[in-house]
């Protein structure tokens, strides 16, 4: 961050109005204008707005979402906040996304929604998750927290499903520190989320003094504040530039490492996808300890996927269908990733693991 975030926090800090007002408004039209939705809601974290965006679908107590076991935990830790069951699903080797066919395994009759996750801003197959929603009467909601810039066919992720959900805590393209973003063309979706966030508050309720503490259903304080909306501003407008800088990025550590045997790229296309960290596949996890504590001695950085959900205490099981995402998620790597990084740096940085490798 720099003069213009601070310029846009000084702002508000004269305005003596602190709680979301007119820059939430704008920010929330901004990110909607970029992504090509109707309705943008602003909320406390990504996580927040998955919880939000159940509730709004009317997910509860009983029912069952399918998740992909590759994720981070927040997918499935917002299922469980509603009272339902994640259902987690294996991912395909190539995207790293969904496998379909094994989501049409999954599908039982207490199924109610399906939420697909744009693994590091690859798209999943939202063409042929949509179709098969349509077909099991399922509701979609989709988890692009790492998706903002990215593209299937010619429209945004997040865009496609009922309800889309980016994050901007601060790893991710564009951060507010904490924040995430609700997004839909469904008015009904669009007002229930407002009023969730809002201790269930009908939009415009508190302008109204005698309506102001009319509560038609039970909701929460998950408001935005104008401080991360004037930080968000501000964001956004570099949020173009650095798309370009994160594909740059990208294609130098790809063009740098792609002769190491050792080392798998996983496909992107930098036409249509802006990758949010720089992400590799190692040979194996003896190999992944190895160059971490390599590089660590560098003074390089770096971090390990997440582990499959279903490795995780609270979601343990020794069920033996999760084979890919067991695979990905111990081979996985993630390369320093920062907008901030120079050339050079990166220059020195594969120089460390050709160093390594050879």
């Amino acid at each position: 961050m720099n003069n213009d975030e601070k310029k846009e926090l000084n702002s508000v800090i004269d305005s003596g109005w602190f709680t979301e007002s007119s820059k939430t408004r704008q920010f929330e039209k901004m990110v909607a204008d970029f992504v090509g939705v109707k309705y943008a809601c602003a909320v406390t974290s990504g996580t927040t707005a998955l919880y939000v965006g159940l509730k709004a679908l009317g997910i509860g107590r009983g029912d069952e979402v399918i998740v992909p076991d590759l994720t981070f935990v927040a997918s499935p830790n917002a299922v469980e906040a509603v009272g339902a069951k994640p259902i987690l699903v294996d991912i395909e080797q190539d995207s790293l996304n969904f496998d379909l066919k094994k989501i049409k395994q999954s599908i039982t009759k207490q199924t109610r929604a399906i939420m697909p996750v744009d693994f590091n801003g690859r798209p999943v197959d939202i063409k042929n998750i949509r179709k098969l929603a349509n077909q099991h009467n399922l509701s979609l909601i989709e988890d692009a927290a790492h998706g903002l810039g990215c593209f299937y066919d010619k429209k945004h992720v997040g865009t496609m499903s009922d309800i889309g959900v980016f994050s901007f805590s601060t790893p991710k393209i564009i951060t507010t520190g904490q924040g995430g973003m609700i997004v839909t063309n469904n008015k009904n979706l669009y007002e229930k989320c407002m009023g969730l966030k809002d201790f269930g508050r009908k939009i415009g309720a508190k302008k109204k003094m005698m309506s102001a503490f009319d509560h038609d259903e039970i909701g929460y304080n998950f408001k935005f504040t104008e401080f991360q909306a004037a930080v968000g501003i501000s964001q956004m407008k570099k949020l173009s530039s650095r798309i370009k800088i994160k594909k740059k990025m990208f294609k130098m550590y790809q063009e740098e490492l792609e002769n190491i045997s050792d080392i798998e790229f996983v496909g992107t296309d930098l036409k249509k996808i802006t990758p949010w960290m720089i992400d590799i596949i190692l040979k194996n996890k003896n190999t992944r300890l190895k160059l971490i504590t390599f590089l660590k001695k560098n003074n390089i950085e770096t971090r390990i996927f997440y582990p499959s959900i279903h490795k995780l205490k609270p979601y343990l099981t020794n069920d033996k269908k999760f084979p890919i995402s067991s695979e990905i998620s111990d081979r996985g790597l993630w390369l320093p990733s920062s907008i901030t990084l120079k050339e050079n740096q990166i220059g020195f940085i594969t120089k460390q693991i050709k160093k390594f490798f050879n």
